[in-house]
């Protein structure tokens, strides 16, 4: 269980408020969790199904920028179209988050709209938690989600990171979990090294 003043620095980091008026002694904690945040969750992730991922974090603001990935579209008469990035999908704490299609993507349901309202951070338990909804066929207003995001603690034989993303929905008939879904992305960049092996 966490502790008032770790969850206090969490809404502080969180919703990217200013340190100012913080006590200088909870001001330099503060600043040590943003920069544990920014080293363990920021870089390139990428597994054989979705590609790589680059994730960003800055001032409590999650950035998911799909890299090398094409979007082909097809145009009447034209043909094909030159190649598009697929665009970055943008999470900020205390409002809904609207990442349409490309975040149907990222959290596993490809094909259907995502909206993220909330995230939690655990630094301790290196979690990242997102709440969110995708758009359903059967219910108007969409279906409930949470997606955690999980650094392992360990490295693997060849020195590298791994995160998981286990994504679970709910019901669209009784609200329990109903749908599991697990992804597993290895870390292919710490901070300038691109191991573009593994790209």
């Amino acid at each position: 269980m966490e502790t008032l003043k770790q969850i206090s620095m969490s809404v502080v980091i969180k919703l990217g408020m200013s340190k100012a008026e913080l006590p200088l002694t909870l001001k330099n904690e503060v600043e040590i969790m943003e920069e544990r945040i920014k080293s363990e969750w920021t870089g390139i992730f990428s597994n054989s199904e979705s590609g790589p991922v680059k994730i960003d974090w800055s001032g409590g603001e999650w950035t998911f920028s799909p890299q090398k990935r094409r979007v082909y579209r097809y145009r009447r008469h034209i043909g094909w179209s030159t190649p598009q990035t697929l665009p970055p999908c943008k999470i900020k704490a205390g409002s809904t988050n609207d990442l349409g299609y490309p975040g149907g993507r990222l959290f596993l349901f490809p094909g259907r709209k995502i909206w993220i309202d909330d995230y939690k951070i655990t630094v301790k338990e290196r979690k990242a938690i997102f709440y969110g909804t995708h758009s359903s066929f059967m219910l108007g207003t969409g279906r409930q989600f949470t997606a955690t995001l999980t650094l392992s603690s360990d490295q693997d034989d060849d020195g590298v990171d791994h995160m998981m993303m286990v994504v679970v929905a709910q019901s669209e008939v009784d609200g329990e979990d109903d749908e599991v879904k697990v992804q597993d992305f290895v870390r292919v960049d710490r901070g300038d090294t691109l191991v573009s092996a593994l790209l």
